[in-house]
């Protein structure tokens, strides 16, 4: 879950929500900037359903934090149940489209690059051995394979970067994570940072762009009072199956 928090509510974004607006980014996406054309429909699938593995967690589990009495959001929820999600997702996948799977896999692996955690350790060696077989039976160019890992990841923190921000807000005051631009260096942009800005509450400004056409997207959430969660009125869970699903449109140009 995306949680983001106002001075008397938080605002829910279910992880696959989000992650269906990073696969509409890569359909989007400019096809002479594409690498790898043969592998385009594994790619898109993979961006859109690379946090499919948060639906039982999102719609099933949300968590209160007990210190403080706050909504965790997917930054804070318990490592050892986002990790069995994790080998969940990238299993079914696999199932479904190996390299999409591969992808994947290598998504949830590099959170884990550089981190001293046992568990993350076990998972990531785990997800290296299935990368190798899965790579090994696709046959792809490096430099394809890397494009399209790092589009994932680019669609992600894309999709990111409306999601966390406050809607339409100034650029000093957006989260640390993007002020300084998107990390992907792609190569079909010439490896120059994308960088966004918040043109207005519905309207983000990219530059390069690399999509075909502007792109507007509704992203689906649900706003909770403060009060009503300290309040203890009635379970987590079932606050938010009663609350309504809102939308609020967004459009990269």
């Amino acid at each position: 879950m995306i949680v983001r928090e106002t001075d008397s509510e938080y605002i829910f974004i279910k992880q696959h929500d989000h992650a269906v607006i990073s696969g509409k980014l890569s359909k989007a996406w400019k096809d002479t900037y594409f690498i790898g054309h043969n592998f385009r429909n594994s790619v898109n699938y993979a961006i859109a359903h690379h946090d499919r593995c948060w639906q039982e967690l999102d719609n099933n589990k949300p968590l209160i934090l007990e210190e403080g009495k706050i909504p965790a959001s997917f930054i804070e929820y318990p490592l050892e149940e986002k990790i069995n999600a994790y080998s969940i997702g990238v299993n079914w996948m696999e199932n479904q489209d190996p390299y999409a799977a591969l992808l994947i896999s290598k998504h949830y692996a590099s959170f884990f690059s550089g981190k001293l955690d046992p568990q993350g350790k076990v998972f990531k060696s785990e997800e290296e051995r299935r990368q190798g077989y899965l790579l090994q039976d696709t046959r792809i160019k490096k430099e394809h394979l890397k494009f399209h890992f790092d589009l994932l990841q680019l669609c992600d923190n894309l999709s990111l970067y409306i999601c966390m921000n406050e809607w339409g807000v100034e650029k000093e005051r957006e989260i640390d994570w993007f002020k300084e631009g998107f990390p992907q260096r792609l190569e079909p942009l010439n490896h120059i940072p994308l960088m966004g800005k918040w043109e207005s509450k519905h309207e983000v400004r990219l530059t390069p762009f690399p999509f075909s056409e502007h792109i507007e997207v509704a992203i689906p959430y649900k706003k909770v009072k403060k009060s009503t969660l300290a309040l203890n009125i009635a379970p987590f869970k079932k606050i938010l199956e009663e609350t309504k699903t809102e939308y609020h449109s967004v459009t990269y140009c």
